[in-house]
């Protein structure tokens, strides 16, 4: 069971409180809002992550981004809106 705590804590880094973005979406207690949003948090952090790696300033963590837009696919959620030119951090 997830706390209400735990949902405020993964809406703003969602990799403390699960383990892989599937997680998320297979989790019971978050409604499919909670997830999506939890989901939309992950891609931006994955994507921060993608852009820390490209300037050698990653720990060696890997990336999940794949993971999560396969979670967001899964569970029909948005992903990040794509408007405009593209950036290294996002669309």
């Amino acid at each position: 069971m997830i706390t209400a705590e735990d949902k405020k804590k993964a809406l703003s880094n969602p990799s403390s409180v699960f383990r892989h973005p599937a997680d998320v979406v297979d989790n019971r207690d978050l409604d499919t809002t909670e997830k999506a949003a939890i989901l939309k948090q992950w891609e931006v952090d994955a994507r921060l992550l993608q852009v820390a790696s490209e300037e050698g300033m990653d720990k060696g963590e890997p990336s999940l981004f794949a993971d999560v837009k396969k979670a967001q696919q899964r569970l029909d959620a948005p992903s990040l809106k794509e408007d405009g030119a593209p950036t290294k951090a996002g669309p």
